[in-house]
């Protein structure tokens, strides 16, 4: 499963992660059925597979099976 986690940070950031296994997918899963986006988010970047950081211009061509955005 792929992720697209953009930040909020001025200027925002945006990372294509990879969560590799299926155990990892049920954890991010379960925490965003409970609304727990942010916590949703360190759990991708710390145990998922970052591939790439998303530019602008490759927003519209990135395909991502979620989208998250950090609450601000």
């Amino acid at each position: 499963m792929k992720v697209l986690v953009v930040t909020t940070k001025n200027p925002a950031k945006r990372f294509l992660v990879e969560l590799h296994t299926d155990r990892l997918v049920r954890e991010v899963a379960i925490l965003v059925g409970k609304r727990r986006h942010s916590e949703a988010i360190k759990t991708i970047l710390a145990k998922g597979r970052i591939e790439r950081e998303v530019t602008d211009n490759e927003l519209k061509t990135v395909k991502a099976d979620l989208i998250l955005t950090e609450e601000k």
